[in-house]
């Protein structure tokens, strides 16, 4: 049922051709005996009449405007030939739905007004005798009123239809700010991650050339510290290789690869460690001393 759906909503020209084959079956069967009681045109001026109402039938969703224009026109060829309103004339319905839910406004206000003028203008052409004031305003009003309830139906449908495509650009137009706010954040992202790594390799190297100047000052005096003052130096090297690394990851592909959360510089906060990892300085000047 799916597919025989999707198939008919690719081909609606094949669709509309199809109705109005048999709306022109219907109009050639009903013609003849319809003509004898509402009017006395011959039946050869009936058929390019019904034929050309459901050729704009059949066209209707293509060329919309210019299916109205000869809706109108067909309309004024039954009033002055005299032919009586037939089962083509259904015609004038579809095309006013579909100029007000399809065509140019200009093209829908004039099929409103041209549907809310044809029930009444056909009957002042062919009033029915057996029927009083009354009852011609009756049947005016009745034949009115599809003509009105389609321009209404196909208006409503293109209100939606324009809501709806408003929704999706605000929903593109939200999407492509979303992007750009994430791409503004990644950037900005990036470029704290990079003063970040400045701040790492500029604290380890500067732990590293305190405690190698302080190793080579009591290298001879005291060898257990300076010792520990290139333990430090290569404790404090892998520190801040490790540290590079996985700013380096985050910088190339944005996430962590790498075992291990990234943790900022230390501020006053850690000072006592800070102090901890630089406590053998100390040791080394009161040995240089």
């Amino acid at each position: 049922m799916q597919r025989l759906y999707d198939f008919l909503r690719r081909h609606p020209t094949g669709v509309d051709s199809f109705w109005a084959v048999f709306l022109f079956g219907v109009s050639l069967a009903s013609g003849a005996g319809h003509q004898d009681t509402r009017g006395t045109v011959a039946p050869a001026l009936i058929v390019p009449i019904a034929l050309l109402l459901c050729l704009a039938l059949a066209l209707r969703r293509r060329m919309p405007e210019k299916m109205l224009l000869l809706m109108i026109a067909l309309g004024v060829a039954q009033l002055v030939l005299g032919v009586a309103t037939m089962v083509a004339d259904f015609a004038m319905l579809v095309i006013v739905y579909t100029v007000a839910a399809t065509g140019a406004r200009w093209a829908s206000r004039a099929a409103l007004g041209t549907g809310l003028c044809a029930a009444l203008v056909a009957q002042l052409r062919w009033p029915n005798d057996h029927s009083s004031t009354l009852g011609n305003l009756a049947i005016v009003v009745f034949q009115t009123v599809p003509f009105a309830l389609a321009w209404v139906l196909g208006d409503s449908i293109r209100t939606r239809r324009a809501y709806f495509a408003q929704l999706e650009e605000r929903n593109a137009r939200l999407e492509k700010e979303r992007e750009a706010q994430a791409k503004v954040a990644v950037a900005a992202e990036r470029a704290r991650i990079a003063r970040e790594l400045h701040d790492v390799v500029a604290h380890n190297v500067s732990v590293m050339v305190v405690q190698a100047d302080g190793a080579a000052y009591v290298l001879d005096a005291a060898p257990d510290q300076a010792k520990k003052a290139l333990e430090t130096i290569s404790s404090t090297g892998r520190q801040a290789l490790a540290e590079m690394r996985r700013l380096l990851g985050v910088l190339r592909t944005g996430e962590h690869k790498e075992a291990g959360e990234y943790v900022p510089q230390p501020d006053v906060e850690q000072i006592d460690e800070l102090i901890e990892q630089c406590g053998t300085r100390k040791p080394l000047r009161q040995t240089g001393q």
